[in-house]
């Protein structure tokens, strides 16, 4: 049997012929795509391509070294021209240099295909001629950043609302301004992104707006502060009469404040009430209350009861006063009913400051003198009397008053500058003196008292008290649970060797006794023998220096429970006599 070959073509062989055409395709492409790649490195020279531009400054044709140049002189003015950042109402300049912002020409013209480079992009200008590009910036991060920064300082704040306030009558309005916060790195990348193209710049910032703006707060002003003041407002107190809460009054007891986004008026009942006190004083008839005290009657301390008094209430002055404040001409009134006003100090209170006795007394002389019968008389008038509430404190400047011919007061002799010269008033320190004196041996609180520059005899050394209106004052504080009544009796000098002032301390005892022995004296000192021509020349005798020393002990159940020390220096007197 003869056997018949058949010849078949392999299908794998037409497969392989089309891969060998793709690959040959391919190279062709790539050498030819390499060489005009290695044509555009060889083209590219020294020289800017023929259509290259920077910042729209044509470089084409110039030279790498020109174009650069070029780049340099015509870009000046727009790389250090100032840059306007601005930020709502803010507005600052920040200068290109100190911001760390520059030009960088030389890689402007690089980027422009200016000399050779294996960069597609750059091998692709050369190739096309070149085009218009932008101009590389030269970024100092560090100084960019520290100018917004400073820039941001300036701006960033919260809101600020307007504010409205009374100045007297006037009502003023202060402006509104929101609250900016800055972005800083947004910012940054805006400025570095507008220079050399623009000289203003917006920054990126947040604003939020004040709640109250100076819109609303002028409406308030005008619908409600102004009207508020118009005129003063009439109230009627029935039987006692009428009186006028004065504009005044009503301005200095209003203040705005926010509240749902506006400005609401908020009232102080005591100021508006302060304000018109003076009006109420003068036109209602009412009775003050009295507070409770003691005095002396017949020689023997007697309970004077408090009395209550009417007033108008300040919470119920404002209730009748507030509806009518957006009101004018007539319809600015109301009415009030007084209320039932308790004294400060009541009888009850009083009580429990029992006076029952005299707890302290001093006695001073002084020889035939008619200025000091006279002015030590009228201290004794004006003290004679006088109640001191537990806590209270005396001053003798207060209660005696400014030592005055128009006060009753006469000239005599006062110390100054160690010297005795006439004034009037002189010899009232001998009425403090024995005040003091006898509120020492009480054991009331010291507060002040200053003895005096040169000794006298006829006075316990260093336990005087020299007053001088305005300067010098004797104050004792009442620091017991009882009252103290203070009684002051002067006897004349006139047709007598001396007169006197005797002061009583009229208490309940809080301490089983108050021991105050006599000063101790030392460190004697003499002054001087002074001769005068002086046409007012009086003779003064001379009085020697020393240095004394005292106290008050404070004694219960037969004990020392405190001590109060003193010392004090008198000055030599010095002997003056005329010739």
């Amino acid at each position: 049997m003869t056997e018949k070959t058949t010849a078949t073509t392999s299908p794998n062989r037409p497969r392989r012929s089309r891969g060998l055409v793709v690959g040959v395709a391919v190279a062709t492409v790539v050498l030819v795509l390499g060489g005009i790649y290695l044509a555009g490195y060889l083209l590219a020279g020294d020289r800017a391509p023929r259509n290259a531009s920077v910042g729209g400054v044509p470089i084409g044709g110039l030279s790498r070294e020109d174009a650069v140049a070029t780049l340099e002189r015509e870009l000046a003015p727009r790389a250090t021209a100032p840059i306007t950042l601005t930020a709502g109402e803010v507005s600052s300049e920040v200068e290109p240099a100190e911001a760390g912002l520059a030009l960088d020409a030389a890689a402007s013209v690089e980027e422009a295909g200016a000399g050779r480079s294996w960069d597609p992009l750059h091998i692709w200008q050369v190739l096309t001629g070149g085009s218009a590009r932008e101009p590389v910036v030269r970024v100092d991060q560090g100084a960019l950043d520290a100018a917004v920064a400073d820039f941001a300082e300036e701006v960033d704040g919260e809101p600020r609302n307007a504010t409205l306030a009374y100045d007297g009558l006037e009502v003023e309005v202060g402006e509104s301004s929101p609250g900016v916060t800055v972005d800083r790195d947004l910012t940054a990348e805006a400025l570095a992104e507008a220079y050399l193209s623009s000289t203003s710049v917006e920054a990126a910032a947040s604003v939020v707006e004040p709640e109250v703006t100076t819109e609303e707060a002028e409406q308030v002003a005008e619908e409600v502060a102004e009207p508020a003041v118009d005129g003063p407002v009439r109230v009627d107190a029935g039987e006692a009469g009428s009186f006028e809460v004065p504009p005044e009054a009503i301005a200095a007891a209003t203040r705005f404040e926010v509240a749902e986004g506006t400005y609401v008026a908020r009232y102080d009942a005591e100021k508006l009430l302060a304000g018109s006190e003076d009006s109420i004083e003068a036109e209602l008839d009412v009775d003050e209350p009295k507070d409770a005290y003691w005095r002396l009657e017949g020689g023997e301390p007697t309970l004077v009861e408090a009395e209550k008094g009417a007033t108008v209430a300040a919470e119920d002055l404002l209730t009748a006063v507030q509806p009518v404040l957006a009101k004018s001409g007539r319809e600015r009134s109301a009415e009030v009913e007084l209320t039932e006003e308790e004294p400060e100090f009541t009888t009850a209170e009083a009580e429990e400051a029992k006076v029952t006795e005299v707890v302290g007394e001093f006695t001073t002389y002084y020889p035939p003198a008619e200025y000091r019968d006279i002015n030590l008389g009228q201290v004794a008038e004006r003290v004679d009397n006088y109640w001191l509430a537990p806590g209270e404190t005396f001053s003798m400047n207060d209660v005696v008053g400014e030592r005055t011919p128009e006060n009753g007061f006469a000239e005599g002799y006062v110390i100054q500058g160690g010297t005795l010269v006439k004034e009037s008033g002189g010899g009232v320190s001998q009425g403090a003196t024995t005040l003091f004196n006898a509120a020492f041996a009480a054991g009331l609180e010291d507060v002040e008292h200053h003895p005096h520059t040169l000794y006298f005899e006829r006075y316990p050394a260093g336990r005087e008290a020299t007053v001088y209106y305005g300067s010098l004052d004797l104050r004792f504080k009442n620091n017991t649970p009882y009252g103290v009544v203070i009684q002051a009796d002067r006897r004349s000098s006139a047709g007598r060797d001396q007169g006197s002032l005797t002061v009583k301390i009229w208490s309940t005892k809080v301490w089983d006794e108050i021991r105050t022995p006599e000063p101790t004296k030392s460190d004697f000192t003499s002054g001087r023998r002074i001769e005068s021509d002086a046409p007012d020349c009086e003779y003064q005798a001379p009085t020697p220096g020393l240095t004394a020393r005292y106290h008050r002990a404070f004694i219960r159940d037969g004990k020392e429970v405190k001590r109060d020390s003193y010392t004090w220096t008198y000055d030599p007197g010095d002997e003056i006599v005329c010739r």
